[in-house]
């Protein structure tokens, strides 16, 4: 079994990142061969927090460079010393196998990143939901045909160590949530490394997010699209391409049936709300 670190970064979200601590510590047949913790800017008690944990050896903490995501999962990356690195993020809960699955099936497959499924909480807020509704939609349309996996998430997702760094890691361009998950995969299979997406590998996401926070995050992802179309460094015809229209069809299809019943209605108003978000956010473009 390959040694596995784990990756969180954080930022100002003491209460849910205690709960996705949690679930890491109870991690069952492989725990993490380091839980490593990024804190990249907290105002809110968290750096104390870790401080203590790391001070009892529960934890590595890292102090992130203040940068956004991307940098914060790189900063984590330069401290693992596994040879898989797996991801998640402060506000997801993982099950307690996630760990041994993630590291046993990229054993299995001969993968260089396996990523999951990844489903909102059951208390979650509608607008969490319905975005998370989106983004599994998307999942099952781009990753549907063809020789491995070309869309994975940086919440639910592991990789071969060695392999991630000889990339470069992820692009630190991509200073908000959007598109940097996107253009690292694109990195990756242009360089011939195989992907695979295994959607019985599941966690937990509970973002706070209401309904001016859901329109913020499509306006982001929108922003991070612009600048992955902008900056793809895709090679071998993997480089940076606009879904089709038969994708997009594909994907909304699949977010209805991934919506839960009572939020379908809402989806479906919701959906086309989101896409002028991301369409607006497209057009200005990433932040300086």
């Amino acid at each position: 079994m390959l040694r596995v670190s784990v990756v969180v970064p954080t930022r100002d979200r003491l209460s849910s990142l205690r709960r996705a601590l949690e679930s890491l510590q109870r991690q069952q047949g492989a725990a993490p061969g380091e839980l490593i913790v990024v804190d990249d800017g907290s105002t809110d008690g968290t750096a104390a927090f870790l401080r203590e944990l790391a001070s009892a050896g529960a934890i590595v903490h890292v102090e992130g460079p203040g940068k956004g995501a991307a940098a914060a999962r790189n900063a984590g990356m330069r401290h693992a010393t596994g040879e898989v690195v797996a991801f998640t993020d402060d506000d997801c809960e993982a099950p307690p196998d996630w760990v041994a699955r993630l590291g046993g099936r990229i054993v299995e497959t001969g993968a260089s990143a396996v990523g999951g499924r990844v489903v909102a909480a059951p208390d979650a807020s509608r607008p969490a939901r319905l975005s998370q509704a989106i983004t599994n939609g998307i999942a099952r349309a781009l990753n549907a045909k063809g020789p491995g996996a070309a869309f994975l998430t940086a919440n639910n997702v592991a990789y071969r160590a060695a392999v991630l760094r000889a990339a470069g890691g992820f692009d630190e361009r991509f200073a908000g949530a959007g598109g940097e998950e996107r253009e690292l995969h694109e990195r990756l299979r242009a360089r011939g490394e195989r992907l695979v997406y295994a959607p019985d590998i599941v966690v937990e996401h509970r973002p706070p997010l209401g309904w001016a926070g859901f329109l913020r995050q499509q306006v982001g992802y929108g922003r991070g699209a612009r600048l992955h179309f902008r900056t793809g460094r895709g090679a071998r015809g993997l480089g940076p391409r606009h879904l089709s229209a038969a994708q997009y069809l594909r994907a909304f299809a699949a977010a209805l049936t991934e919506a839960q019943p009572a939020d379908r209605v809402a989806l479906a108003v919701g959906l086309p709300l989101s896409q002028a978000a991301v369409a607006w956010g497209y057009l200005r473009g990433p932040r300086a």
